[in-house]
């Protein structure tokens, strides 16, 4: 359902009953006359050894006001790992659980605080299942070929550590896949997750030894609240939610068919499975019939260049690096429209199924343990 969420709780709402727990401590927080400042809290290592999860906290005080921000992994809250997926039941025990690590921590929270928490960030997510040999790798590199550069302000594809992250990225939002088995595997300061407890780096062992499974993991980050707001806009929900309001398998499983739909079910011929030079120029023949041979050509040669390893975001590269020529993308797009017909889509990866299945039935994927 989701993963990280980021909580606002104005002061009044909250108690500091340890104030050496934050850095420094807050035990003289009101006489601060600095107009911004911040007290952190954050796990230390002697919980991670403990196989102890534990949120980030953050006092900021701004002007007169002191905010306690909560930065937490809700299903890490409840399940001590985010394999395991939230449900819209589970509310009520996560905030239980929160309640509790909290006042571990030196903070005392009451429910109905947590509950109506002003959300800052908030980032969906769904582990992917892939079925009949598919790998989270080859899936990625797939992924990887489609244009998205001018539907982000800056586009980032990062690939990093045997390929295991796939990062398409602006400042304010960004869409993620990677192979949550992989990076389970990973020290932390390598992992996507940079959060691992000890207990879920050893679900590892059992996730690849025993389940056998390959695990696509999809993640949208709504990280300024800003874009966050626009985007539940976009699927039909208020801005400015409280964290009851965005508990909701409905709300993420929105957010992420948004995203899927906006960015992926443009050109799908790029992840059709023929990537036979003679085979596309059959096909040509058999939609346009009255085609001429070297147009014909300049389609098969518009289409392979579209599927190399760098895809289409590579030719996109190649064609943006001739200044003269910017339009010339704009034209070798409209091209793209000669391979709509499904003869040319009508046989992709199984990978994409799996995801479409996911992001459809949007059931939470739990461990058989």
């Amino acid at each position: 359902m989701f993963d990280t969420v980021k909580l606002q709780i104005p002061r009044g709402r909250y108690e500091i009953i340890d104030h050496s727990k934050f850095i420094p401590p807050t035990i003289r927080m009101l006489e601060n006359k600095l107009p911004y400042f911040k007290y952190v809290n954050n796990p230390m290592a002697y919980d991670k050894s403990l196989k102890i999860y534990k949120p980030k906290m953050t006092i900021y005080k701004r002007g007169a006001g002191y905010y306690l921000v909560i930065e937490l992994s809700a299903p890490k809250i409840l399940f001590n790992n985010n394999v395991d997926e939230l449900e819209d039941k589970d509310f009520d025990e996560v905030l239980r659980k929160l309640k509790e690590k909290l006042f571990a921590m030196g903070v005392e929270v009451n429910l109905n605080s947590l509950k109506y928490a002003q959300v800052l960030a908030l980032h969906p997510s769904k582990n992917i299942p892939l079925s009949k040999g598919y790998t989270s790798t080859f899936a990625m590199r797939e992924l990887a070929k489609i244009d998205i550069s001018k539907k982000f302000d800056i586009s980032k594809i990062k690939f990093k550590n045997n390929i295991e992250e796939l990062l398409f990225y602006t400042n304010s939002h960004s869409l993620v896949f990677y192979d949550k088995i992989a990076d389970l595997e990973n020290a932390e300061n390598r992992a996507v997750d940079k959060q691992q407890t000890k207990y879920q780096k050893s679900l590892f062992d059992y996730l690849k030894e025993k389940q056998r499974i390959e695990l696509l993991r999809m993640e949208v980050r709504l990280s300024e609240k800003r874009k966050m707001n626009e985007i539940l806009k976009e699927v039909g929900y208020s801005p400015d939610p409280l964290f009851k309001d965005i508990f909701k398998k409905d709300l993420c499983q929105k957010i992420l068919n948004l995203y899927w739909t906006k960015y992926f079910s443009d050109n799908p011929f790029i992840f059709s499975t023929n990537n036979d030079p003679q085979e596309i120029l059959q096909k040509i023949f058999m939609i346009f019939p009255k085609i001429k041979n070297t147009m014909a050509y300049k389609y098969v040669g518009l289409y392979m260049l579209c599927k190399t390893e760098q895809g289409m975001r590579g030719f996109r590269q190649i064609v943006d690096s001739r200044p003269k020529y910017k339009v010339s993308w704009e034209l070798a797009k409209k091209e793209f429209e000669k391979f709509e017909d499904k003869i040319f889509s009508n046989s992709v990866w199984g990978f994409l199924q799996d995801i479409k299945r996911e992001l459809r039935e949007f059931n939470p994927f739990r461990l058989n343990r």
